[in-house]
């Protein structure tokens, strides 16, 4: 719409111009001339910020009606311009509207190369609705890490993806096999669900290691909603969304990657691959990614034991495309296989019931999915989808050379989505049925652990994305559960509020409620070694549902001031809890403690984040988000009498500012804070249980990269840099066999340098 509406104007222009202009500009000419006419020629090209070519963007001399429309490398060309004094004006999709200062043609040719920056609010979402929606229009606040950011940090996988994102923070919790999660507000990773293309296939098995493992090759972007905010997902919502969008390619194009880096002088190796092809017509594609990485163990107390573990990682996939012209339809078919191996304690070269301490998994996941997009009618659209994960896990978690504690986990997750979309007026009405059946077995025999549970959900969900007016939209939802895990069906309403004050102010508030049923987590099955001892966690036999009520609101600001973007984005955020699930130690076995899971008395979790973006031309760009928050039970916790939530910096952030320079090289540098919190501090290596209060960090980071065009459709990025550089990291880790490997609570790594390459053709 916006394009016609440009080509619009140009041909307005071109009528209504000559109309004045007839009058004056023969005497412009005749003054400047003396009588005699000149032309001249104007070519030049049409740019993003980032150096990408514009293609069919309008360009505008309004004082002569004048118009072309750049080519598909961003080129332009303008003859028959009569000497004088005119602006130059571009209008093109997602870009903001250009302007030149008045321009002397007294040349007679004039070369100008244009750059334009991407609207803030043209961003393309489809997390809230399930449907492609300008950011601008939806209600729901939706953060967009693209594949530029992910470029920028050097991220190789789901986990790293996420480092430099407002209100979210991803830990390590094991000091042996780095297992790792994610928090948004101040919210444990069981709160936010991890959806891969709108459909929940990260269960409670694969989530324990799965962010390490879903590689950035087959990613696009990631897009994350903080609080329930949709009706579309299930109650698991409670902290946000995050929703990993896989690659379809847009042109015929590969890219070979490699990464090598040394952390504390112990190398780390990333190799990826990925391609996509498209045929002539452009209706069928494919694209295939293929990853490989390897991690030696680090030490970094001198004791023999292992602070990162052993990683190999193989994974490889290839995602299907084709649409039907003739039924207006669109099929999707999606498969992915990933192996991992990843130990950690001492002792390497040994079988793992030889070592000390030895965490040892070893998964293998096997993931299939299809979806069926089709417009029936210009006002009913419909998608069906099917996925299936099937993930097998053998480990190990064990110490003292225990050759009883080895462990098997099978854990096959299916699930079904149909919705059904209507057009009428300013209401889109959304209507679906989502069905997951995750089935979990796992056998810990030296820890006498036998789990064998099945749980089925049923999700019907209606939903009404109304736009009341230009400025205004209200997206109102609703959604019943069932779970086999709970005696009775969960309602679970939704509301979203869109205020457009002005093109460069927008407010938004988002009310939602949701449930977590007494299921199996991903700290159930993973056994954290503490004190030389494995620590187990069991289920009440009367847990009842946690129940959670979230409210968001705030601002978006974003005005483009010459070539200069500022962006502004300020919110504050409330969840309550009821009937909080709490952890205490109610026995030990042999070689285990058993933590008990209960129902608490509630919690509430509140706070604030702020966002601030400048592009200033070309050159630069600056970002920076923080987030402080505090985060509450109703009643002491039951081991150390504390009301805050363990392993939760009360204030963290990031600030980060990129230098583009295409002859000489790029620089980024970022700078992330971790402030101090409660760490619980098990006996063992110490004498006796404690809590701790953490010492906040600050890690630097630095990337250097230059590119190198070897033709006109192959090139090289060259990029080396550091990360962490000050070495902001934990100084008080356990040593020894009876450590507790859950007291981490520092950075991802220590000081580690990195170089590499990535050749596209």
């Amino acid at each position: 719409m916006k394009r016609k509406s440009h080509l619009l104007m140009a041909f307005l222009v071109l009528i209504a111009i000559p109309l004045s202009g007839a009058l004056e500009m023969p005497q412009q000419r005749q003054k400047n001339h003396h009588g005699q006419t000149r032309f001249f020629f104007l070519r030049g090209r049409v740019e993003g910020w980032q150096g990408e070519p514009v293609k069919k963007a309008a360009v505008l001399i309004p004082e002569l009606g004048i118009s072309v429309e750049t080519d598909e490398s961003g080129g332009y060309e303008i003859g028959q311009i009569p000497s004088g004094r005119f602006h130059l004006e571009v209008y093109a999709d997602g870009y903001m509207d250009y302007v030149s200062d008045p321009m002397d043609f007294d040349r007679d040719r004039v070369s100008q190369t244009i750059i334009l920056i991407k609207k803030i609010e043209e961003e393309i979402v489809v997390t809230a609705t399930r449907t492609p929606k300008l950011y601008a229009e939806t209600p729901v606040k939706t953060e967009v890490i693209t594949t530029t950011d992910l470029q920028k940090g050097v991220a190789v996988n789901l986990a790293e993806a996420l480092t430099q994102t407002t209100g979210v923070r991803v830990e390590n919790d094991c000091q042996n096999c780095n297992f790792t999660q994610v928090r948004i507000n101040g919210m444990e990773g069981k709160y936010t669900q991890i959806l891969i293309d709108s459909s929940p296939l990260v269960s409670a098995m694969t989530g324990v290691y799965g962010l390490e493992q879903i590689p950035v090759e087959m990613l696009d972007r990631i897009e994350i909603i903080k609080g329930g905010g949709s009706a579309l997902y299930g109650g698991n919502a409670v902290a946000g969304v995050i929703n990993v969008i896989t690659k379809e390619p847009q042109e015929t194009k590969s890219n070979l990657k490699v990464l090598q880096e040394s952390i504390s002088s112990r190398p780390s190796t990333h190799l990826s691959f990925h391609s996509g092809i498209l045929s002539k017509d452009l209706n069928t594609k494919a694209f295939l990614f293929a990853n490989y990485q390897t991690r030696e163990p680090v030490d970094l107390n001198g004791d023999d034991f292992s602070e990162l573990g052993t990683i190999s990682n193989t994974s490889f996939g290839l995602n299907f495309y084709n649409y039907f012209e003739t039924l207006n339809g669109k099929i999707k078919l999606g498969f992915f296989r990933i192996f991992e191996e990843r130990r950690g304690g001492d002792l390497f070269d040994q079988p793992p019931h030889e070592a000390n301490t030895a965490e040892w998994i070893k998964t293998d996941q096997l993931g299939l999915s299809s979806e069926w997009s089709h417009s029936l009618t210009e006002r009913i659209h419909y998608i069906l989808s099917f996925s299936l994960v099937n993930a097998k896990r053998n480990t190990y978690y064990g110490s003292h050379r225990d050759p009883n504690a080895y462990g098997t986990t099978d854990n096959p997750l299916f699930f079904g989505n149909f919705q059904m979309n209507y057009q009428a007026g300013g209401h889109v009405f959304s209507l679906g049925v989502q069905y997951k059946r995750d089935h979990i077995e796992d056998i810990a025999t030296g820890y006498n652990r036998m789990i064998r549970e099945t749980y089925e959900e049923t999700g019907v969900f209606l939903q009404d994305d109304f736009k009341i007016s230009k400025s205004f939209t209200l997206l109102t939802g609703v959604r019943v559960n069932w779970h086999t895990a709970l005696r009775k069906a969960i309602l679970t309403p939704r509301l979203s509020v869109l205020f457009n004050i002005s093109k460069t102010l927008a407010f938004r508030t988002s009310f939602s409620t949701g449930f977590r049923a007494p299921q199996v987590f991903d700290e159930d099955l993973h056994i954290t070694q503490v004190g030389g001892e494995g620590m187990m966690v069991t289920h009440s036999a009367d847990l009842k549902e946690e129940r959670s009520f979230n409210v968001s609101t705030g601002f978006d600001y974003g005005k483009q001031i010459g070539r200069n973007l500022i962006q502004f984005s300020l919110e504050g955020f409330y969840t309550r809890l009821t009937n909080t699930f709490i952890l205490h130690e109610i026995s030990r076995i042999e070689n285990a403690r058993i933590l008990e899971r209960i129902n608490g008395a509630g919690a509430k979790v509140y706070g604030v984040s702020v966002e601030l973006g400048l592009i200033l031309g070309k050159s630069v760009s600056f970002a920076s988000g923080w987030t402080a928050q505090h985060s509450v039970l109703d009643e002491p916790e039951p081991d150390f009498q504390s009301c805050e939530f363990f392993r939760t910096p009360r204030f963290h952030g990031f600030t980060s500012v990129t230098y583009k320079n295409e002859r000489l090289l790029s620089v980024d540098l970022s700078l992330e804070y971790t402030g101090s919190m409660k760490a619980p501090h098990y006996s063992g290596y110490i004498e006796v249980d404690r809590l701790e209060t953490t010492r906040p960090f600050w890690v630097l980071n630095l990337k250097m990269q230059r590119f190198l065009r070897v033709s006109e459709s192959c090139g090289i990025n060259i990029f080396m840099g550091g990360y962490n550089l000050p070495n902001s990291y934990q100084k008080d880790l356990d040593k020894g066999i009876d450590r507790d490997s859950g007291y981490v609570y520092g950075p991802a790594k220590p000081r580690s340098f990195y170089g590499g390459f990535d050749f596209s053709f």
